[in-house]
């Protein structure tokens, strides 16, 4: 299947995802992420909030560390990274993200978690298009360096195989609904 035609059909069944599915999903993907030894240590956390049955971290933002920087985008222009100090805003996808506060550059984060439409068990993701997170952590294709990236999503949106290309960044760990998967070791508990 085609990168379109898959992404399409995915995004279409995540958005047919009732929203007890969706929350049961994304506390037991948040219990996951709060488990990993990386998190644990991380000081500085990059992620996202949830829209049309993405799997939702918004309940991050309520803990006390590590810090989390929500991403901030503006059309043609490189995703930035925010630790909100006020109010979240409407983004130009129909995200919400910080109007205001501290910026952190994409090397100072220890960790990056990011949303999903498809991904596979090498570590692949293919997300919404747009190659933001890519353009963002493009120094990552040549080096294994911080930050950790860690991609979220419904088990079902792992496929065993999906077509990278050359410019798409690989995750160092994919926490599903089901389990803990890094790239070369079999799907578990971690």
């Amino acid at each position: 299947m085609q990168t379109d035609d898959l992404r399409a059909t995915m995004l279409e069944r995540r958005r047919n995802l009732s929203p007890e599915a969706v929350r049961r999903a994304s506390a037991t993907v948040l219990d996951r992420i709060r488990e990993l030894p990386e998190f644990g240590r991380a000081s500085m956390v990059a992620a996202y909030l949830g829209v049309r049955g993405e799997i939702d971290l918004s309940a991050l933002l309520d803990e006390p560390s590590p810090e989390i920087a929500l991403p901030v985008t503006v059309l043609d222009e490189e995703l930035r990274f925010v630790v909100p100090d006020g109010p979240l805003v409407d983004g130009p996808f129909g995200i919400r993200q910080p109007g205001s506060g501290r910026q952190i550059g994409s090397t100072d984060l220890d960790m990056v978690i990011l949303p999903m439409v498809v991904g596979d068990v090498r570590g692949n993701r293919i997300g919404h298009g747009a190659g933001y997170y890519d353009r963002a952590f493009g120094f990552r294709r040549d080096r294994a360096a911080p930050p950790v990236l860690v991609g979220v999503a419904h088990a079902f949106q792992i496929l065993p195989s999906i077509d990278a290309r050359p410019w798409d960044v690989p995750l160092d760990i994919i926490v599903t609904d089901v389990g803990i998967l890094r790239p070369g070791l079999p799907m578990g508990e971690d």
